[in-house]
């Protein structure tokens, strides 16, 4: 996989989770940190095990068909 859009799907993933109101969560934590945090921790997660990174995006495809009824069968996460 192309890293330049794998960077580019999660950037555009992961900033529209970011609302307009950054309120404090019950963690403590800035709901803009969390986000961020999550982000690094799957960009370095894809980084350090591309063969599950690439599982994950094939589920997420899988999921989603079967969602939009296009696919009758949602496949395991192995």
């Amino acid at each position: 996989m192309d890293q330049d859009k794998i960077t580019k799907v999660l950037d555009e993933f992961f900033n529209s989770l970011k609302s307009t109101d950054d309120k404090t969560l019950e963690t403590g934590l800035s709901l803009y940190t969390t986000v961020d945090i999550l982000h690094q921790a799957c960009s370095e997660a894809q980084k350090t095990h591309p063969e599950r990174f690439e599982r994950y995006v094939k589920f997420f495809l899988n999921a989603s068909m079967f969602l939009l009824d296009e696919d009758n069968e949602l496949m395991p996460i192995d």
